[in-house]
């Protein structure tokens, strides 16, 4: 006879909701939504932003900081602010064992819900606190494996393959490495990993985060979902890069292209509107694997020589009239059109280009060399 398996988060909070007729949500200790009961008419900006972002914005989040909801003992009263729109709420932390894992939010205006009720809710606290403790230390200790797969160490990566193959966090077959980082160069912090796949491994290496998904999932879908679930922490933008499909052991070589990716994404992304994310893969980012090597600005400074730097100062054009002719593989028809003018116009600008740079477009090598600086350049 088989035993029934334990309650999920999500029955678990309809559980909570059912018992004190109260719409609520589940958010862990980085206030990343977990779980939302269903609700009818009873709603404010709080908890919609909460649902939609999957986690609650900067200012909620400073105003209960305020209220002390990290340091209560028990179910907290967080009285409406009019100004806002924020209705009156119940915070009940969820503990293991003297540590907060996260918080249960009980949505009720009418103050029909009395703490007194609140305590009939002790054991399914219990069991959401129990389930979210498991993950959380199984997370820390994933986290600090990841980092040793992905590191220089070839000993330690060896070491981090076997034991995340071991205990079946990695499956044995090929996967996709992402890297995530938002615009601006700050530290990327903690990704909801709830609004991820179960089988997808998130963990922080240095200021960015590192994805390991198997290769089942679609990892372009992943990196997607992740950069718009970081976009609530950082509203300038969000940026990812997909490596090839590497095995486990072998992650190592797809941080290196997840990074190279990251950096063209990271470009794309700038260069948008504020909020704008950006994905690229490793297989299309062309010659800008070299990124994998080496800091676009090293690159940048042996590929752009001074015939590039005194194009790229000059009128721009004739910049963007070089590089549309050598993206599009020196067809002057296509350029012309592309760029809206007419052919011999297109031909003045070229003679224009070489004259001012000294590069020969007629020339394979020069060809290469000026499409390569101009590419480099847009990095930096």
């Amino acid at each position: 006879m088989s035993t029934p398996s334990a309650p999920g988060l999500q029955e678990l909070v309809d559980a909570v909701a059912d018992l004190t007729g109260a719409p609520t949500t589940l958010e862990d200790r980085d206030l990343h939504l977990v779980a939302a009961s269903g609700h009818e008419d009873v709603v404010d900006e709080v908890r919609r932003t909460s649902i939609l972002r999957r986690r609650s914005d900067a200012a909620v989040q400073r105003a209960f900081a305020a209220f002390g909801i990290a340091r209560a003992r028990g179910p907290l009263r967080v009285p409406a602010d009019p100004a806002t729109g924020r209705l009156a709420r119940w915070c009940v932390p969820v503990r293991w064992r003297g540590v907060t894992y996260g918080y249960l939010w009980l949505l009720d205006p009418g103050g029909r819900v009395e703490e007194h009720r609140l305590a009939q809710l002790h054991d399914v606290v219990d069991a959401v606190a129990a389930t979210l403790a498991t993950r959380s230390r199984t997370a820390d200790r994933t986290a600090w494996a990841v980092g040793e797969l992905l590191s220089p160490d070839a000993a330690a990566r060896g070491r981090a393959a076997e034991e995340l193959t071991r205990e079946a966090v990695l499956p044995a077959g090929r996967l996709r490495v992402v890297a995530l980082a938002p615009v601006g160069g700050e530290a990327t912090g903690s990704v909801n990993a709830w609004v991820l796949p179960r089988s997808v491994v998130v963990a922080p290496v240095g200021s960015r985060a590192a994805l390991l998904v198997p290769g089942a999932v679609p990892a372009a879908d992943v990196a997607d979902r992740a950069c718009g679930a970081l976009l609530a922490q950082h509203p300038a933008g969000v940026a990812a890069g997909v490596s090839g499909p590497v095995t486990t052991a072998g992650a190592h070589t797809g941080w290196r292209q997840a990074q190279a990716a990251l950096r063209a994404a990271l470009t794309v992304a700038a260069s948008g509107p504020r909020g704008a994310t950006a994905v690229r893969g490793w297989e299309e980012l062309g010659t800008l694997r070299l990124l994998a090597l080496a800091e676009a600005g090293d690159l940048a400074a042996v590929a752009v020589d001074e015939r590039a730097r005194r194009l790229l100062a000059g009128d721009p054009e004739l910049v963007r009239t070089a590089r549309t002719y050598l993206d599009l593989a020196g067809s002057a028809q296509r350029t012309a059109a592309a760029l809206g003018v007419h052919r011999q116009t297109l031909y003045h600008r070229l003679r224009r280009v070489r004259a001012v740079s000294g590069y020969d477009l007629d020339d394979g090598a020069d060809r290469l060399a000026l499409h390569l600086a101009l590419t480099l350049a847009d990095l930096t």
